[in-house]
């Protein structure tokens, strides 16, 4: 039933798919060789202080205006005032104002930043240090004597493991298949916290195509306190999906879906009650308080689905060399909810996600919560690695030293 609901999901979702009747054949034969027409730049915050950053990121159509995907070059056009990474990671200087510059070949897209001396020079205390809720090296397959449920099959390699291990989760997709031979979502209670930090280790096999599409494969999942212990991924009252998309390089996701919490009750979907009431999903069909962030809201049939998504650059790299998909890269997650204050939820949640130390989403403005439900904390891990269109291709994914804290641990 899950496989089935998250199939339908993906069906829901896709976009230049073999049946739009807008596409030839031979569209999609060519579908490498899309030309980039146009870049639009959004910033995470469009005024930072001195010192803060903000994330960059860009969305980008060929001539047909659809969606394409291609790597850019950044610049600044004062970097006295702002610099900006190669991941689109902005930094503020000194006070001013710059043009932050995403570039494709001859195609630029620009947004503009404003930095100011802030209210206060102090900076922030820094966060208290995390606490470890669990941790999993992997090293045998007695799982469930670790507190995994659900599925406690795990396959083991002791050929693909980092330094210093003996073994690493092995999750392998035969072609055609939508979960790993393992089977299906392995599932491990914590403490609940208002604050979960995930890492884990991460390879891929070197032929790993992902799901051949622009959503998929799910990696993780986060639930909440208002969630069963054996309830589905795919219909939540809040969900926080960690995960990469990999189109000829993998885009690091984030994505955010509260489908239980949708208000269906005071007109058609999508239905912007923002502002209206706080009995309302924070995702897109209820609205959102966020700019710069992807959301869908569909009928999924059996249930209304809406989510919204941050996403940074192609990290892991589909050649060899530093970020290869096919070498161990460390992956840092961490999820912050917002407040509620005299019954708002606030819009001052945290979204950060580190590769290899880098740190390449970055948002303090974020909604998971309403003053519906002040009390949802997060408590429960699931790993379900899962493509609801079939695996393309027979491919591998590896996962070593897996550590869930309540902040940031070394």
């Amino acid at each position: 039933m899950i496989a089935a609901t998250l199939a339908l999901i993906a069906a829901f979702s896709c976009t230049d798919s073999p049946t739009d009747p807008g596409l030839s054949a031979d569209d999609l034969a060519v579908d490498a060789n899309r030309v980039v027409a146009a870049i639009q730049v959004h910033l995470a915050s469009d005024s930072i202080s001195v010192g803060e950053t903000t994330q960059a990121t860009v969305t980008m159509q060929d001539r047909r205006g659809r969606p394409i995907n291609r790597a850019v070059q950044w610049s600044s056009s004062n970097p006295a005032v702002a610099t900006v990474s190669d991941s689109g990671l902005v930094t503020g200087k000194a006070t001013g104002s710059a043009t932050i510059v995403a570039t494709h070949r001859t195609v630029t897209g620009s947004a503009d930043i404003t930095v100011t001396a802030g209210d206060s020079v102090t900076p922030p205390p820094p966060p208290p240090p995390g606490q470890l809720l669990f941790e999993e090296d992997f090293e045998n397959t007695n799982i469930a004597s670790r507190g995994w449920y659900d599925n406690t099959r795990v396959q083991l390699s002791t050929t693909e493991h980092i330094s210093g291990s003996t073994a690493s989760a092995q999750y392998h997709w035969l072609k055609g298949a939508t979960t790993p031979v393992s089977g299906d979502s392995q599932r491990h209670k914590f403490t609940p916290s208002n604050s979960v930090y995930l890492s884990y280790y991460v390879k891929y096999s070197t032929n790993y195509v992902g799901s051949g599409q622009d959503y998929h494969p799910h990696e993780f999942y986060i639930l909440s306190t208002m969630d069963g212990d054996y309830d589905g991924p795919s219909d939540n009252f809040l969900d926080v999906y960690v995960e990469q998309n990999y189109q000829n390089g993998g885009k690091p996701i984030v994505d955010i879906q509260d489908n239980k919490s949708i208000n269906t009750s005071r007109g058609s979907l999508p239905n912007n009650l923002v502002g209206v009431t706080e009995n309302r999903s924070v995702g897109g069909c209820n609205g959102m308080v966020e700019k710069n962030m992807y959301w869908e809201c569909y009928d999924a049939g059996s249930y209304w689905y809406n989510y919204k998504q941050l996403s940074a650059p192609v990290q892991f790299q589909p050649s060899p060399g530093p970020g290869y998909k096919s070498n161990w890269n460390f992956v840092e997650a961490y999820i912050q909810l917002n407040t509620v204050v005299n019954g708002v939820g606030q819009a001052n949640g945290v979204i950060q996600y580190w590769f290899n130390g880098n740190l390449v989403i970055d948002r303090h403005d974020v909604l998971f919560r309403t003053g519906a439900h002040p009390t949802l904390q997060l408590n429960q891990l699931l790993i379900g690695p899962y493509i609801g269109d079939g695996s393309p291709v027979d491919q591998y994914m590896w996962v070593d030293n897996l550590r869930v804290a309540t902040s940031r641990i070394p």
